[in-house]
């Protein structure tokens, strides 16, 4: 029975082992296309809300993204947090008032934050600050599902 428990432990330890040593290489995690998806639409409503300001528009389209792809992913560290550049492709669904409107591949280029406690993410974006700071990285949450903001 002792041998027993003793070669379950030794295969515990392999596995944690393994597991520790394949969170701290680069070899690159698969992300959930929603999640994905989430922050694409996160960006685009950003963007959107930028041009509906600028341009006095009254009123902004409705859009979806699915069909995410991810091409490319790469570690990278962002205000000393794990996280990842992201490309790939997307189809964007847009509902105009004279009809739908649907573009396949669309590119994305984007970075993730994981979060310390693991629970949520954030849209990063590095860029000059507000009123000549230097440039830094931004960090937006990506809302998780069930997320009603307060």
């Amino acid at each position: 029975m002792a041998a027993y428990w003793q070669g379950l432990g030794l295969r515990l330890g392999v596995s944690l082992l393994a597991i520790a040593l394949a969170a701290c290489s680069a070899v690159p995690i698969f992300f959930d296309t929603d999640l994905v998806a989430d922050a694409i639409s996160l960006q685009l409503e950003q963007t959107q809300s930028q041009l509906t300001s600028e341009l006095r528009l009254s009123a902004s389209p409705t859009w979806s993204v699915d069909r995410v792809k991810v091409t490319e992913n790469a570690p990278v560290m962002i205000q000393e947090l794990p996280g990842y550049h992201l490309r790939g492709t997307y189809r964007l669904t847009i509902e105009l008032p004279r009809g739908t409107v649907t573009r396949p591949k669309q590119p994305f280029d984007l970075y993730l934050q994981g979060q310390k406690e693991g629970k949520s993410w954030r849209l990063a974006k590095y860029g000059p600050g507000d009123a000549g700071e230097a440039a830094d990285w931004r960090t937006y949450l990506i809302p998780p599902k069930g997320y009603d903001g307060y």
